[in-house]
């Protein structure tokens, strides 16, 4: 079947059935529900049906007008896209500024201004923003890569396809050879930039996955050009029934930490949605198509960017369900209510922002000159709104990555170099020794100490298989092989008189003997944990060095650092009460018996006064986010943990 210009601007109801399951995968993978495990694959589904719209598009108005209007385009994708986006962005930009930390903000408000501007999904990359952390202090606005990833596609494709077109006849095998390098360098780059550790430049990248909608525009070539391509209805239909059954398989069954996905499987995942697409376009009247096509379905998937849009800052910002929905069980009333507010917010928006711009029903933006103006009004608008609303307070700044040591740092990063004979010290352990690096950076200048950090976020120092809410991520395994090197590699290169850890995964579930898991706080975890620690304790210590052990403080909830939050009595956590921290800073004094020089130290009357946590000691924000130690905290707590130090004799002065 050959596909008819006039056809790309016939509306075809099973494309909006498309989607609908995409972003139904995607929303549900977002409420974290264990069976739709592989939802995130709804966004693959979304760049092949973008690369094939968009392709069919440029195709018939070259055939129809013997030209591409660059202008033209871009004007059309931008009514269709920026209001909806301005208006999330604001709504976003307000929500931040009554209800974020105070540590958010920094790295919140350049999240509004990549995202306002398309490049979010690099910023990111820069800023070691995982998107498999989920709720690990999300971004609301961290699904906005993918709207990037289109975006930039949107910009560059058109200037492509009409350099390939130029010269009269449409060269479809110069967009087609295109297409065919672009897809295979991009899924080998894909392959290549993976990292189990930290996948976020293989998922995020715009290079290893341009492979996706190109393979929905070498689709459009096809149908545009090939008779061969025609099937029987029957056929057809049975065909993008079985794709979207293999589909749905995926969605259900592959799990966001498989290395199977960036190994090629991203691949396979377009070909599939291409081929789905392939059975309805060719056969729109057959059966499978039609279901795709029924209103419900179809009404789902007219919204489905507003849904986008709006689905994840609705599930960051709604953590409780209201009252009429108690008596409903676990988290459904939960997400219940953020599922209706999400299609309620969506639905207003295609309603009374998407569909009026689009249709020129609001008078300023039907000449192009006059879109233009109101468009540059309108982000310089959204951006002055963006900036002052997360403006509100002063910021702590606090830096993701330390210079020359990366979160997943391979080697030990060398922090300041003493003067020959001086003590060398190392803090090792996971993201809470990293955040205490302020504080050693400040005592190794003004004692002149050679200072090295080895630690890795996520990691646990101990030779142990982490289980997180449930599973064993890629990261988990490359912290347990990793870890034991990075200590070794300390100990041999630099040789350290005095190391410091702390390592609060140390509490979370592993995988035990026989591989079974240990869960937190069980007489089997405590017990293991404290072999296993012993075990590491001895290594370091054979070696020459004195260990100290931090215990760990209680934890703050997050919401006790929002400012609308901060004052509240649940924000003043007794000591004694906290009972995840307690069996295990009861270990780390038990290995500190059984190894010699090793000991403990601990903060916690220093950061928690009179026996109560509190968001701030002496007017200072200790923990940005009631966990790490914030670089004013560290400072602070610097000179009473030096003292410390050298009265347990870690450190000689």
């Amino acid at each position: 079947m050959t596909i008819d210009p006039s056809d790309q601007h016939r509306y075809r109801p099973a494309l909006d059935g498309i989607r609908a399951v995409a972003i139904l995968a995607v929303f549900g993978y977002h409420l974290e529900y264990r069976w739709l495990r592989g939802g995130f694959l709804g966004v693959d589904v979304f760049f092949v049906l973008s690369g094939y719209l968009i392709t069919g598009l440029l195709l018939a108005e070259y055939q129809r007008t013997g030209r591409i209007s660059l202008i033209g385009f871009w004007l059309r994708r931008a009514k269709r896209l920026l209001p909806a986006l301005f208006f999330m962005i604001v709504a976003v930009a307000v929500w931040l500024h009554f209800k974020a930390a105070p540590f958010e903000l920094p790295l919140r408000r350049r999240d509004l201004f990549w995202t306002l501007f398309y490049g979010a999904n690099w910023h990111f990359v820069a800023s070691g923003q995982d998107y498999f952390a989920q709720f690990a202090s999300a971004s609301p606005l961290r699904h906005t890569w993918s709207l990037a990833v289109e975006e930039q596609f949107y910009l560059l494709w058109p200037l492509i396809v009409l350099a390939a077109l130029t010269g009269g006849a449409i060269r479809r095998w110069k967009i087609g050879t295109i297409c065919g390098t672009g897809i295979m360098v991009s899924a080998a780059a894909m392959v290549l930039l993976y990292d189990p550790g930290d996948p976020s430049r293989a998922y995020y990248g715009t290079d290893t996955r341009i492979h996706q909608p190109l393979i929905g525009a070498l689709l459009a070539i096809a149908l545009s050009r090939r008779q061969s391509w025609c099937a029987k209805s029957a056929a057809a239909s049975f065909t993008a029934a079985g794709a979207t059954t293999v589909l749905v398989a995926g969605f259900v069954f592959l799990s966001d930490g498989s290395p199977a996905y960036f190994n090629g499987l991203s691949l396979g995942v377009a070909l599939c949605a291409a081929v789905l697409i392939w059975g309805v376009e060719t056969a729109p009247a057959g059966g499978f198509a039609r279901l795709l096509g029924l209103w419900p379905v179809r009404w789902v998937g007219q919204i489905s960017y507003g849904l986008y849009l709006w689905h994840w800052p609705i599930i960051v910002a709604i953590r409780s369900a209201p009252p009429v929905l108690v008596a409903l069980p676990g988290s459904l009333r939960l997400n219940l209510t953020r599922l209706l507010a999400t299609f309620v917010v969506a639905a207003a928006s295609w309603l009374f922002i998407e569909q009026p711009i689009r249709r020129g029903q609001v008078r300023f933006v039907r000449p192009a000159l006059g879109f233009v103006t109101a468009g540059a009004l309108t982000t310089a608008l959204v951006a002055t709104i963006a900036l002052w609303a997360t403006e509100h307070e002063p910021t702590l700044d606090v830096p993701l990555e330390i210079a020359g040591c990366p979160t997943s740092a391979d080697e030990p990063c060398l922090r300041r170099r003493g003067s020959e004979g001086r003590p060398v010290v190392a803090l090792v352990g996971d993201s809470l020794a990293r955040s205490l690096d302020s504080a050693f950076l400040k005592l190794a200048a003004e004692h002149d100490w050679t200072y090295v950090l080895a630690a890795r976020n996520g990691c646990r120092l101990s030779h142990l298989l982490t289980v997180y809410q449930g599973v064993t991520r890629p990261n988990d395994r490359v912290c347990y092989e990793a870890m034991p090197h990075l200590v070794a590699r300390l100990l041999a290169t630099w040789r350290p008189t005095a190391v410091v850890a702390v390592d609060r995964w140390e509490i979370i579930d592993f995988v035990g003997a026989n591989g079974v898991k240990r869960a937190t706080r069980t007489p089997e975890h405590v017990s293991e944990t404290e072999v296993a620690l012993a075990n590491v304790a001895r290594t370091i210590t054979s070696k020459g060095a004195r260990l100290a052990f931090i215990e760990l403080p209680p934890i703050l909830p997050g919401e006790c650092l929002k400012k609308d939050k901060r004052e509240g009595l649940q924000c003043q956590v007794p000591v004694a009460n906290d009972a995840p921290q307690i069996p295990y800073n009861d270990v780390l004094r038990h290995v500190a018996v059984q190894v010699p020089d090793v000991s403990t130290v601990s903060v916690t009357d220093l950061v928690c006064p009179n026996g109560l946590c509190s968001p701030e000691v002496d007017g200072i924000t200790i923990r940005y986010d009631g966990l790490h130690f914030s670089p004013a905290g560290g400072g602070w707590l610097a000179p009473s943990l030096y003292k410390r130090l050298t009265d347990s004799g870690v450190i000689s002065q």
